[in-house]
């Protein structure tokens, strides 16, 4: 033992010695045991701590943290796609008429025809715009068929040129009078776009005679798409006409007609839809069935911006809603913007409507504004159409009709147009967020949903 002397006997000093020894051993044994299970919990807590922390909740990126992926079925702004934000701007304007009158004040002494005059106190306003829209009533079927008349409807084909020159790149021509010229006139007409002004989009009638001019579009079976930054915009032109034997030649409004056309739209890529029907009564600011009936067809199809035209007077704007909680803003007749006609036809009005898309593709109607227009009915040249809240009392004076005074014109515009309308600033704007009270779209009635034979073939 190591405190004992070699002779066998006791030490104390020994033994004191040994004791302290084997204490300093058990100290340092038990300081190495300490540090390795310090080590090992240390390991497993920073391995463990990998697994449960939220790294989502860490305030700033550390090493070796990496932040988690968000659920499958957990969708946040930052997990949405990104695309780039775009705002298209659209201008609408109501019937251009080119008769009587208005034809009259195109011919020059010559015999030819200039209609420049017709335009250019808008031709500003019209130029703020991307997509500019005009509905054109009658064909312009050539010389040989006549100009001037009601019936049929015939405009020499520089009132095209007065409209490209206004600003105007979307001719409207799915109307009553389409075929008043017959094949031969629409032929005409496309011909004569297609050979002077190829980048005018003339929709809703198609050319009868397609091997001469292969090259034509066809935006009577297929659909216009209208693209600004890739933003793409479908326009879709329908009218009602009684002759079956004209359904390849003219766009006809029917519910199959609609559901095909929004069908081709969404398989363009069309994001945004909007529709121009050729509907309702001649003079008269009351809806009747047929276009209640067809807007709440267009909203529940999820066209988003609907621009009636046909009356020939101005009527009112709704902001339907669909079943699924989509909304269609419905202007649902712009009257005119050049008329030959008196009183009523001479009112008119512009539809200004932005449409917008997120940076998350989310599209939306985001304002729509109607500007009442009038046509000034002066001598020759001074024929042409005004915005009202730049018409003043001189220049009606100077008109046919200087008899009617300008607050007359902000009455029959509060009347049409209802109590939004400010006839301070002549202009309605629209809430395009709420819908109007009792305009949501109802399901069909059982003879409603009956699909007919004219439907079935695209005519009524």
């Amino acid at each position: 033992m190591a405190d004992v002397h070699n002779d066998g006997s006791y030490s104390r000093e020994l033994g004191v010695a040994s004791y302290r020894k084997r204490r300093r051993r058990s100290r340092v044994f038990r300081c190495v045991v300490a540090l390795v299970l310090i080590a090992i919990i240390g390991g497993a807590s920073y391995m463990f701590g990998k697994q449960f922390i939220d790294p989502d909740s860490l305030p700033v990126d550390l090493p070796g943290v990496e932040k988690s992926a968000p659920a499958e079925n957990e969708i946040t702004e930052a997990s949405l796609p990104t695309v780039q934000p775009v705002t298209l701007s659209l201008l609408a304007a109501g019937d251009v008429i080119p008769s009587g009158a208005v034809a009259e004040s195109g011919r020059q002494e010559s015999g030819a025809y200039d209609f420049s005059h017709l335009f250019a106190h808008i031709k500003k306003e019209i130029s703020l715009f991307d997509l500019r829209i005009v509905n054109q009533e009658a064909v312009m079927a050539g010389e040989r068929l006549g100009f001037g008349g009601d019936y049929p409807l015939n405009a020499p084909q520089d009132l095209g040129r007065a409209e490209n020159a206004a600003g105007f790149n979307v001719v409207l021509h799915a109307t009553d009078h389409a075929f008043d010229a017959q094949a031969e006139g629409i032929h005409n007409e496309l011909t004569w776009w297609h050979d002077n002004f190829p980048q005018m989009a003339v929709l809703g009638i198609a050319d009868p005679q397609p091997k001469n001019n292969p090259t034509l579009s066809d935006y009577v079976n297929n659909v216009y798409i209208f693209e600004k930054d890739g933003f793409k915009i479908a326009v879709l032109n329908h009218t009602w006409l009684e002759d079956e034997q004209n359904k390849n030649v003219v766009s006809l409004l029917s519910d199959n007609k609609i559901a095909s056309d929004v069908a081709k739209a969404r398989e363009q890529g069309a994001e945004m839809i909007i529709a121009c029907p050729h509907w309702g009564d001649e003079n008269n600011s009351e809806l009747n069935s047929d276009q209640e009936h067809f807007a709440k067809v267009y909203a529940e199809q999820g066209v988003d911006l609907i621009i009636g035209t046909h009356p020939r007077v101005l009527q009112g704007v709704e902001v339907l809603e669909s079943a699924n909680g989509h909304k269609t803003v419905c202007f649902y007749s712009l009257g005119c913007l050049i008329s030959p006609h008196d009183d009523n036809n001479l009112l008119g009005g512009l539809a200004e409507v932005e449409l917008s898309r997120d940076d998350h593709g989310a599209c939306t109607v985001s304002s729509a504004t109607l500007k009442p227009v009038i046509t000034h009915r002066g001598n020759g040249d001074e024929y042409c159409t005004y915005l009202l809240s730049a018409y003043t009392e001189d220049i009606a004076m100077t008109g046919w009709d200087a008899w009617i005074p300008l607050d007359d014109w902000n009455h029959k515009c509060e009347e049409a147009l209802g109590s939004g309308y400010d006839s301070n600033k002549c202009e309605l704007k629209v809430d395009v967020t709420k819908a109007t009270p009792g305009s949501s779209s109802s399901d069909k009635s059982a003879d409603e949903a009956e699909v007919t034979e004219e439907e079935e073939y695209g005519y009524i």
